[in-house]
């Protein structure tokens, strides 16, 4: 295994084992940040209107090309919570 490749290893184990820790810290960074991230949104669809369009094209495409795979999530999800 050549260098690089064993960097990647080490780059991927490193993110999945952090994956808790760094899905809790957005998940608290969003919560506290929450109000002035929604005016900064109000904000930007007000002065730059364009930029709203450009993320909602982009949103759109997403989920044109993630169609399967964000319904199967959903789908993932729904299961859970009914068995909870």
């Amino acid at each position: 295994m050549t260098a690089y490749f064993r960097a990647m290893s080490d780059k991927e184990s490193y993110y999945a084992r952090f994956a808790d820790e760094r899905k809790a810290y957005q998940k608290a960074y969003y919560a506290k940040n929450k109000e002035a991230l929604k005016r900064k949104k109000e904000l930007d669809a007000t002065l730059k209107p364009e930029k709203v369009k450009k993320v909602q094209e982009y949103q759109h495409n997403y989920y044109l090309a993630n169609r399967q795979k964000l319904l199967e999530r959903k789908r993932l999800r729904y299961l859970q919570e009914k068995s909870a």
